[in-house]
């Protein structure tokens, strides 16, 4: 598997804001909620596939981990001051949208700034 097999940050971030358009609305602790709403790896999911409108909370598939090895492989401190989680990065990303409610926005835009940079 090549380098160029996977992809990092800023192209997670890009596929975010594509999915995002597809679904304006924010969606907590579920990764779809009706046509309208989705989380941040949702979006991402979705910046990937143009998925039907009424997919369901699900988890989309081993995809996303595949095509954006980052998500499992790096491990991230939390970037809400105070907050001392340490999680791989597709937790931290769940983490950052249910518990802090980050929009997809200000997720796309973190993980822009902490591209390839470990901790």
């Amino acid at each position: 598997m090549s380098k160029d097999d996977h992809h990092g940050e800023r192209e997670l971030a890009a596929f975010i804001r594509a999915g995002s358009s597809r679904r304006p609305e924010q969606a907590y602790g579920d990764y779809f909620k009706g046509k309208y709403a989705s989380c941040a790896l949702g979006a991402a999911y979705e910046g990937m596939y143009r998925l039907p409108d009424n997919a369901d909370g699900t988890r989309p598939t081993k995809d996303l981990e595949w095509f954006f090895d980052v998500l499992e492989g790096t491990v991230r401190a939390c970037p809400v001051d105070g907050c001392k989680k340490k999680l791989v990065l597709s937790a931290l990303i769940v983490h950052i949208n249910d518990a802090h409610r980050w929009s997809r926005e200000q997720i796309a835009t973190w993980l822009e700034s902490v591209n390839g940079k470990t901790t």
